[in-house]
């Protein structure tokens, strides 16, 4: 890992997520001493700190393993058997507890979700032109469009439907027939009668005028 060597010359500090893998499998089946950090009515998480030595690397690194398990209880004890541990490897210089480490990188991988939708449902991964300064702007259209959507989704809309992607939220209440009408001065949407989310539309149409009005 040239990249790690480099950060740790410089004084900065990486966490890295390794693939899973049978040698890491192994290495965690002869721990021990594990740490258990979680134990409540549903999961239990446990982690060890190790020095590990990957096929590719030049040294021994860092490595911090987290495993975790959702807890049965068979009515007269709280049961975890070996295969039900899920586990995970995270390779670093930072000297953290194994637990502060794990939710530090899964606070990533929660952006990189979110950077992913804005790819996806907001395309702000295509290049619209070939000026500098319309696709500056171009970008930041978009960017505004993802967070009035989270925003919207957050103020207007039930928790049910708060994790929804942009896609999905477009399938299940964009993509239905309806039809725009002029009546005593105003424009109103006349949704189609089998709508089957015209109640919640209501809804978070009345949420979004009680916010704007």
């Amino acid at each position: 890992m040239p990249l790690a060597g480099m950060l740790t010359r410089k004084g900065i500090g990486y966490a890295g997520k390794l693939k899973w893998t049978e040698r890491l499998a192994k290495e965690a089946a002869r721990c021990r001493y594990w740490k258990r950090y979680v134990e409540d009515e549903e999961w239990v998480i446990e982690g060890i700190t190790l020095l590990y030595k990957a096929t590719s690397w030049k040294k021994y690194r860092q490595v911090v393993m987290i495993r975790k398990a959702q807890v049965a209880d068979d009515g007269q004890g709280r049961l975890i058997y070996d295969e039900d541990w899920q586990y995970e490897a995270i390779v670093t210089n930072l000297e953290w507890e194994p637990i502060d480490l794990w939710r530090f990188y899964n606070q990533r991988c929660c952006m990189e979700n979110h950077i992913k939708e804005a790819k996806d449902g907001f395309s702000i991964d295509r290049i619209a032109t070939g000026d500098f300064a319309a696709n500056e702007l171009d970008l930041l259209i978009k960017l505004l469009a993802y967070n009035l959507y989270e925003r919207f989704k957050r103020d207007c809309c039930e928790p049910v439907h708060q994790g929804y992607t942009i896609a999905r939220f477009r399938l299940e209440f964009f993509q239905c027939a309806a039809t725009i009408v002029r009546h005593s001065r105003r424009l109103i949407l006349k949704l189609a009668c089998d709508f089957p989310y015209r109640h919640v539309w209501k809804r978070m149409e009345a949420r979004l005028a009680a916010i704007s009005g």
